[in-house]
């Protein structure tokens, strides 16, 4: 007898919203927009013929029969989860190249590769963390990720995440001093990533003048950073780069200005190549994992989470 079932992508959408008590954090899970989790569940509530939520002024909160579906359909989600890295763990272990800019990947992706790992133990990645822009072409690599504006010759660019810029500084470096403003830097060393005209924007965007822009050593692949870490002045960062360090205690964010940069993080691969089984499931894997950040740096700055997630996008 065939099985009566909803829209898998509804369950998916009430699943994530029960479990979190929240749309906007189901939506950055799930890398859709809010009014796609709300639309997926009054579709699932049309065709149950129940409300799962009721809609107040300050969010949702789960009716008695939305809080006993959502704690039925978790445990069998994670049963289907386990059966499909099962079957995708059975067979020839599979080669999958990236080449990521040195700062993302040590800052952000390395620290995180064991979960991918856990999850799919016969995709074998091979990290090449440069600069250069792969030839994808050439088999330099399969996929990439990239900083920058997604304009890049020959190759598909989904946006991953908007990028906000952000003075980190080390605490031991402003202790004794709580009420900094951004006009307080012209005390401090700045230190500049790439090239200094990133300050002269954020200084320029926070209303901040007399502070010299141009003084300050000049680092390369986010060494400012961790110059920044070591208490040798402020450096500027961003959510990716920066929120692992601001949970760990080792930078601090004094001031509560972000600028939004005009670049943004990307997920690249070769033009009008064939997305296969391995690199849907790195780029899938991949925005979980920078949901999940952009929903720490929200907590930590007290922002909505989708005010920094972005949707996939190609350019």
């Amino acid at each position: 007898m065939a099985r009566r079932l909803p829209s898998l992508n509804a369950l998916k959408a009430f699943e994530a919203a029960a479990r979190l008590e929240s749309f906007t954090e189901a939506a950055a899970e799930l890398f859709v927009t809010h009014a796609a989790v709300s639309r997926h569940i009054r579709d699932l509530e049309e065709w149950l013929g129940t409300d799962l939520f009721t809609r107040t002024g300050r969010g949702v909160v789960l009716t008695d029969a939305g809080r006993r579906y959502g704690g039925r359909l978790t445990p069998l989600f994670d049963q289907l989860s386990e059966a499909t890295r099962e079957a995708a763990a059975v067979g020839d272990v599979r080669q999958l190249k990236l080449s990521v800019e040195p700062a993302i990947a040590s800052r952000w992706l390395v620290p995180r590769l064991g979960r991918f790992n856990e999850l799919h133990p016969d995709i074998e990645l091979t990290i090449d963390p440069t600069n250069t822009l792969a030839d994808f072409r050439s088999g330099e690599a399969d996929i990439g990720i990239r900083y920058g504006s997604g304009a890049w010759p020959d190759t598909e660019a989904t946006k991953l995440t908007d990028a906000l810029i952000f003075p980190v500084c080390a605490p031991k470096l402003i202790s004794g001093r709580p009420h900094l403003t951004p006009a307080n830097l012209v005390d401090f060393n700045l230190l500049h990533e790439s090239r200094k005209q990133w300050w002269a924007d954020w200084l320029a965007a926070a209303g901040v003048t007399g502070v010299e822009d141009w003084r300050g050593t000049l680092f390369q692949n986010h060494l400012a950073i961790d110059a920044a870490e070591a208490g040798q002045g402020f450096a500027l960062a961003d959510q990716m780069l920066a929120t692992d360090a601001l949970l760990e205690g080792w930078l601090v964010r004094p001031f509560s200005f972000d600028k939004k940069d005009h670049w943004h993080y990307w997920f690249v691969r070769g033009k009008r190549t064939k997305e296969t089984a391995p690199v849907r499931a790195f780029r899938e894997w991949l925005m979980g994992e920078i949901a999940d950040t952009n929903r720490k740096y929200a907590q930590l700055t007290g922002q909505r989470p989708n005010a920094v997630a972005a949707r996939p996008s190609s350019s």
